[in-house]
């Protein structure tokens, strides 16, 4: 190289250096970073790459040197001449043969990429050459790797090509490569199969027996293990299960090969863990599972998945041989392996129940021997899963032929659960720390073992329910005969022991009872056959729930100190659990019981005390107490319940009980408030008033302590905890409350009218306490969804004017926190039947568009949920109040659909501000965050469905050009392609409002005002743009000119050469 050059060459390995170096600032790179993108735009950049490339060692400059021609064959090869394409290929060709074993990785996949990406470019003149080149490579033993490296690159860039290659090359390439496809399987078996040494008695003409007979074939494990694997070979091996995965993504499953299949389930079988090839098994299981991943599965591939399915149960079957140390298996296998059969039964199951040769038991017995093999909890739960994707696949006709296996399945899993049976695997699942789902491992396990047992009950549900039931009685015996410990001054008396079977008694009882209560819906359909025989069986069940639920709440087991502190919480758990079992059969027990009163009372003593006194138990006992409650009140008739003096007297002091958590209070109030709100039925003068007033005084008693703060409250730690006693309780009642009767809407609206007056009141002057206003704006939001059209008009407008007004001030204050939930109550109110909108049309439309929008879009993409909130707003005024905006066709004398005179012309009101709209609409179109984009577009979309927004003269004549351009703007920008297939929907839309229009003069304009474009390049996007009008046709269309368009400008745009020096 000349001087210059080296000096180049050493000013680059110092800047990329310097890049790559830890301590290197932020700032440094990006400056680093400017003058590399400098240099790399100029034409003749790529020349200084080769030589860069030939002369240095640098990993650093060989990536960046291949990255820059990369982009330069990929955008600007139609712009260099024949010598400098031939000069570039031979370079990149020399470059590729050179590489050795001592090259990075990524060097030599980067080389690959650019390789290809020159083949792709010189189609079809140098391509069949390429070709021809990785044939030869992958038939050399000591070029095969590299063979394999470019296969891998061609596979993945003609399946996924870039933006860079037109559409006419992309069809060309996939043409020829599925042409070419069954040699590529054929020479990948064959270098498979190559890795394998087989004994000399191995060695015959004769050809191996038939995978399609598995009984006829040798055990894979044998195969395997009398062979081993060239040291040089697990890389070679790598790359071709690789290549075979890439196609199998993407490939007709019709031409797959079986013999291909049963060479990858070579790599399969366990027996390779021995050798330390677990990676090998683990990639031939994801080759296995590519196929599974297609959902599409023509008629003609019924032969290959049941090859596969055979191959599977041989798997599976050597996995189970009790010769085989399962324990030796990998997570990941596991994992894969489990995932596999997942896909297999879940997708294909019905494929396999056709065939005469299906031996369901076998398969399952393999199976089931695998699940309770495993040592680990982890590849437990997995196998757990493919149990139930399996079960959820059978058809209630078909469930006879698995009766046996899910029989024993449910036992085997009833004992792995119980700590009586497994306490030293069960002892090591950590049920402390929750994950961000709230959930310990031990909640994970457990609810993955009732979820399996509930899946089987739907099949057999009494079988199953006696299975849980048999062990629940005898941990329930145990826990009954507690009463009769020996307590002395608060102390249960337990040896070591005693203590340890104790606990794993208790964890037994709380699981069994909670698998119980999962139970609890299959008996709820009284129409079952088996309903009225199961009556005697469940009514002794509840007999011994309550009484042992009783116990827990007559003697306190968890206030007891005992030598294990594990106890005080396992108490806690099956007290809890037999509450909450209670609950969940309540409805049953309502249904069964004659005297619902009489009977349902026990219940109440059950619960009363612990809602009443809620510190002298574990806050979870309150809470599945509360729980509780809500249930019985549901099933009791609210007079009847009004009649027991505790549940009264409940009602007057529940707002003032020190309960630990909200959500119990919450709870408890609500199932109180909702049995004072729902239907009571005929009542008497006095019955009524009394019921009002314990309307009132439980609201009142409730909103007390938020009534008397303002804005002149000084604690804001105190305003918001008083706020939050208050207002979210009021929202979930509102919220359990929004399908009753309107009757009771009203009780509860006048209970909720001071709370709402006063939040009203109040409202501007916390302003400075955003949490508060926060949860004030939550409340109304909820009120004007349930209560709306309890409230009067002046009602209405009052709190309208405060809003309108918090509004402006924050506009003013250029702060907008709060401003979604504000617009939001302002479209509930748009939203509202009748008239009462028209009070506030106008200031509503001048708040919008004169005060928000113009401050708000230049911070939108600060405040996402403001502006989609203002687009949900203007696009509900659109939708629900057209009539404001146009005359309708009837009012103006018209019957459309029922006259063959044409309509008359639309006759628009207040043109300007449906303008205004609109624009505000395609603003947002502009805007970089997808989820402002979305909701714009559906919009647009919706208005179109409901009132033909596109077919309007407004929008047709004015609008229709610019909302084209934007959307064909943003296809070839692809600044939101997760939302292409919605915006070509659209597009096709306003396209059909005049096809002749918009192939005439708009495409024809937007083509000529494309810039950098040849002549050539403009008739080309023409003439591929076919005219056909039908949807699928036309967004095919459309997709190939976006993409033909940006492989255009981007090979034309480029610096001139000697810009930029280092």
């Amino acid at each position: 190289m000349a001087q210059k050059e080296n000096d180049m060459l050493a000013g680059l390995e110092h800047l990329l250096d310097e890049f790559y170096n830890p301590s290197t600032t932020n700032e440094r790179k990006r400056n680093i970073e400017q003058q590399l993108n400098e240099f790399s735009l100029q034409r003749d950049s790529w020349k200084l790459c080769i030589n860069f490339l030939k002369h240095s060692t640098n990993p650093f400059v060989s990536m960046y040197t291949l990255y820059q021609l990369e982009n330069v064959i990929s955008r600007q090869w139609n712009l260099l001449d024949a010598s400098e394409q031939h000069y570039l290929k031979q370079s990149v060709n020399e470059f590729t043969f050179a590489l050795n074993s001592t090259m990075p990785n990524f060097i030599r996949n980067k080389v690959a990429k650019v390789s290809v990406e020159i083949a792709k470019h010189t189609w079809p003149k140098y391509y069949m050459e390429h070709y021809s080149v990785i044939m030869q490579l992958l038939h050399n033993e000591h070029a095969q790797l590299l063979g394999l490296i470019l296969l891998r690159t061609t596979s993945e860039e003609i399946l996924c090509p870039s933006s860079h290659v037109s559409s006419n090359y992309k069809e060309a390439l996939m043409t020829f490569c599925t042409e070419h496809i069954p040699q590529i399987f054929q020479i990948l078996t064959e270098i498979l199969d190559s890795l394998i040494h087989k004994k000399r008695h191995y060695a015959t003409a004769t050809p191996p027996p038939s995978p399609t007979h598995p009984t006829q074939a040798p055990v894979l494990a044998q195969q395997i293990s009398a062979a081993s694997f060239r040291p040089d070979s697990k890389e070679i091996g790598r790359e071709a299960l690789a290549i075979l995965q890439h196609l199998f993504s993407w490939v007709d499953l019709v031409i797959v090969p079986h013999y291909a299949l049963y060479t990858i389930f070579k790599f399969t079988n366990t027996s390779s863990y021995a050798q330390a090839d677990d990676d090998m098994c683990f990639l031939a299981m994801t080759v296995i599972n590519e196929l599974l991943y297609r959902k599409c599965a023509p008629p003609a591939t019924h032969q290959l998945f049941m090859e596969l399915y055979q191959h599977t149960a041989l798997l599976l079957r050597d996995i189970s041989l009790p010769t085989l140390k399962v324990e030796a298996m990998g997570a990941a296998f596991v994992d894969k392996l489990c995932e596999m059969l997942s896909l297999l039964v879940g997708q294909h199951l019905w494929r396999l129940e056709m065939q005469a040769s299906f031996t369901a038991v076998e398969f399952l017995g393999n199976l089931f021997a695998l699940t309770f093999q495993l040592p680990t909890i982890e590849g437990y739960l997995r196998c757990l899963t493919v149990w139930t994707t399996f079960i959820k696949q059978i058809k209630p006709q078909n469930a006879h032929k698995y009766s046996q296996p899910l029989v024993a399945l449910v036992m085997t899993v009833l004992a792995k659960m119980q700590f009586t049976n497994n306490a030293a695997q069960l002892e090591k699942i950590n049920d402390t720390d929750p994950n961000e789902d709230n959930e310990t491992d031990w909640q994970i396990y457990q609810n993955a073992c009732i979820e399996i047992i509930a899946l089987v009950a739907e099949f057999a549900p009494m079988d199953t329910f006696d299975q849980v039931l048999a062990p629940w009685r005898t941990a329930n015996d145990v826990y009954a005969t507690l009463r009769t410990m020996d307590v002395t001054h608060g102390t249960l008396k337990l040896v070591p022991s005693e203590s340890q079977r104790l606990h794993c008694i208790l964890k037994d009882l709380a699981t069994l009872t909670q698998t119980l209560a999962r139970l609890s819906s299959n008996f709820m359909d009284q129409g079952a056959e088996y309903y009225k025989t199961s009556i005697p069986t469940i009514q002794g069940l509840l007999a011994k729930l309550i009484e042992s639920a009783a116990l827990s709440s007559a003697v306190g087991f968890y206030h007891l100190k005992t030598c294990d502190s594990r106890l005080a919480s396992d108490f806690t758990e099956v007290h809890c659990q037999l509450l909450a079992a209670l609950k969940t059969w309540c409805t049953w027990y309502k249904w069964n019981t004659s005297n619902k009163l009489k009977d349902l009372n026990p219940l109440l003593l059950l619960v009363l005390p612990h809602v009443r006194a809620p510190q002298a138990v574990p806050a979870k006992v309150t809470l599945s107490a509360a729980h509780f409650l809500f249930s019985i009140t549901s099933a009791i008739h609210p007079p009847e319940l009004m009649q027991i003096p505790d549940a009264l007297g409940l009602i007057q002091v529940a707002s003032t009980l020190p309960y630990p958590k909200n959500q119990s209070r919450d709870v408890v109030l609500c199932a109180l408030a909702t049995v004072l709100l729902k239907p009571w039925g005929e009542l008497c003068t006095s019955d009524a008033q009394a019921r009002n007033n314990l309307i009132q005084s439980l609201f009142e008693a409730i909103s007390h302590d938020y009534r008397q703060i303002n804005e002149y409250c000084g604690d804001a730690r105190s305003c918001l905890d008083i706020t939050e006693q208050c207002l979210p309780c009021f929202v979930n009642i509102m919220d359990y409350c929004k399908e009753y009767p309107v009757i009771s809407k009203k009780y509860l609206y006048v209970a909720l009218k001071p709370t709402i007056d006063h939040t009203v009141d109040v409202f501007s002057g916390f302003s400075k306490y955003p949490m508060v206003v926060e949860l004030q704006l939550q409340f109304f939001i909820k009120v004007l969804e349930v209560l709306q059209q309890q409230m009067s008009i002046a009602a209405i407008r009052k709190a309208v004017d405060v809003f309108l007004a918090a509004a402006v001030r924050e506009q003013q204050q250029n702060q907008f926190g709060g401003l979604d939930m504000l617009l939001k109550i302002l479209q509930l109110v748009i939203e509202s039947p009748g008239s009462a909108y028209k009070n506030f049309m106008e200031g509503i439309f001048e708040l919008c568009m004169k005060n928000i929008y113009p401050a708000l879009i230049q911070q939108a993409n600060e405040y996402p949920d403001a502006i989609i909130a203002l687009i949900n707003l203007l696009h509900s005024v659109l939708l629900n109040r057209w009539n404001c905006f146009y005359v309708s066709q009837i009012r103006l004398g018209n019957s459309p659909g029922c006259s063959d005179v044409e309509p008359a012309a639309d006759s628009p009101q207040q043109l300007e501000q449906v303008i205004q709209v609109l624009e505000v609409f395609g603003r947002c179109l502009l805007q970089s965050d997808i989820n402002i984009f979305r909701v714009s577009l559906g919009a647009l979309e919706n208005l179109n469905v409901k009132w033909k927004l596109y077919h309007k003269a407004l929008f047709k004549e004015q609008m229709l050009g610019q909302f084209l351009n934007v959307l064909l703007q943003t296809m070839l920008d692809r600044t939101h392609h997760l939302l292409n297939e919605d915006i070509m929907h659209a597009f096709y839309n306003m396209a059909a409002v005049s096809f002749s229009q918009f192939f005439d003069r708009f495409l024809t304009q937007y083509i000529d005002n494309l810039d950098r474009l040849t002549g050539h390049q403009r008739n080309t996007l023409r003439n591929n743009f076919s005219h056909s009008t039908d949807m699928p046709t036309f967004v095919l269309n459309l997709q190939r000119f976006v993409d033909d368009a940006r492989c255009f400008i981007m090979c034309n745009s480029s610096l001139p050469p000697g810009s930029v020096v280092f």
